[in-house]
């Protein structure tokens, strides 16, 4: 199945870019650390060793960079690569400086934090084996951090007071980059993962709606091709009948009616096949917003002349010009029905813009909609009516998608239901 929306950015993507970013950091305070243990503790490191380390790793990143830009895809593996890497070198690095004694040894907390928060959790096991692995191996193996000694300038005790200060204040300058580095870059990791699972989520609601309307629309063509034929017969039949009763002027009445009913039906089925071919094409009339509405509810109440309707304006100023197709005057006029199938004593209707949008609301003051339908009005064959087979308020869903506009229902607090209907006009104006 294809999605009609195209997805940002992968979230697997974003994630490698801030864990490079991350890296970035973490290797320039790993060279500050190198700095201050050869030019201030005089600290006899391999220090050709942990530039060598640092550097290749400094590759790792340019190149991950470079990578990025490339189209192939970021899969969890090359992601789980990426933070073994990371282990691997701290390993190292941590072997040559002092081990588990040395205070950037809680950095493999943040790489754990990271895998935990972006890769399922058979990759998270192996990272969290790995960085407990790598500390124990640490507690026992590794090339002690000391500095030169100098007897004439401090004794043995002071040297080690010297350096328990220093762990303590690198084991605090250590935990607050950690603790940065985990709220910050970690939580836009996981934000962006849920952001792709919620244009996934949108992309699977907006294809199976585009089924429906699909499946809606099988029906009505199927549907017309088959009336075509009956509603041709009973034109025929009625024809005949009209001649052969010309002198009972009581059932040429009755024969009337039914003609003219034939007659609507054939004019509705025509207009759809029209309305389609419209839709097609893209075409609209340009419109007046009020004179739009104003002549929208004239058509209503001439086919609903038992409905009792008031219509207010909640604008002042000069009407937005709009152009608009037959579908969106189908779609407002569906949702002007159900209030008034729901109150035909009372219908309320408003209409307000602003810069940017119009809103036109619709009230009834019926029995309002049922809560154990409350989730499900709007979807198709979804009905609080009798009689009714529950497409008006879907296909008038449909048709203000396409708009980027939206139709919602509520239960008024004073008993009915109210219908809003919002558009954006810089979208209405499309054909502009």
């Amino acid at each position: 199945m294809r999605f009609s929306k195209q997805l940002p950015l992968s979230a697997a993507k974003e994630n490698l870019r801030r864990l490079i970013a991350i890296r970035g950091l973490a290797l320039l305070v790993l060279m500050t650390g190198v700095y201050y243990a050869h030019s201030y503790l005089g600290a006899p490191l391999r220090y050709h060793l942990l530039m060598l380390i640092i550097s290749l790793m400094l590759l790792v990143a340019v190149a991950s960079v470079f990578r990025l830009r490339l189209p192939w895809p970021v899969t969890d593996v090359e992601y789980f690569f990426q933070l073994a890497l990371d282990v691997f070198a701290l390993t190292l690095l941590l072997y040559f400086a002092g081990g588990s004694t040395n205070p950037f040894i809680s950095y493999y907390l943040v790489l754990l934090t990271i895998s935990a928060a972006t890769l399922p959790w058979l990759y998270t096991w192996l990272i969290a084996a790995s960085t407990i692995a790598a500390y124990s191996f640490l507690v026992f193996f590794y090339q002690p951090l000391t500095a030169a000694t100098n007897a004439m300038v401090m004794d043995h005790t002071l040297q080690r007071e010297s350096f328990f200060s220093l762990h303590i204040l690198g084991m605090w300058i250590t935990f607050v980059a950690s603790a940065l580095l985990i709220t910050y870059f970690v939580v836009k990791m996981a934000q962006a993962i849920r952001e792709q699972d919620d244009v996934l989520v949108r992309s699977r609601e907006s294809a199976l709606h585009d089924e429906q309307l699909l499946a809606v629309a099988t029906l009505a063509a199927g549907a017309a091709h088959e009336l075509n034929t009956p509603l041709s017969t009973m034109a025929v039949v009625i024809d005949d009948l009209l001649h052969e009763q010309a002198d009972n002027a009581e059932l040429r009445e009755d024969l009337k009616i039914l003609a003219s009913q034939v007659q609507a039906c054939t004019r509705s089925l025509q207009n759809m096949l029209e309305k389609s071919a419209a839709s097609t094409s893209e075409t609209g009339e340009k419109v007046v917003l009020v004179d739009y509405i104003q002549s929208l509810i004239d058509r209503w109440q001439l086919m609903r002349p038992d409905v009792r309707s008031q219509f207010h304006l909640e604008s002042n100023g000069a009407s937005p010009h709009l152009r608009v197709d037959e579908t969106m005057n189908q779609a407002i006029i569906n949702l002007l029905n159900n209030a008034g199938d729901a109150s035909p004593e009372r219908v309320d209707i408003e209409l307000s813009w602003d810069r940017e949008n119009m809103l036109l609301t619709i009230r009834d003051y019926g029995a309002g909609i049922p809560l154990a339908l409350a989730d499900k009005m709007g979807k198709p064959f979804v009905t609080t009516k009798r009689k009714g087979i529950g497409l008006g308020l879907f296909l008038s869903h449909a048709t203000v998608a396409r708009f980027n506009g939206q139709v919602a229902l509520y239960n008024h607090e004073e008993g009915g239901t109210l219908a809003e209907l919002s558009m954006p006009l810089e979208l209405w104006s499309k054909f502009e």
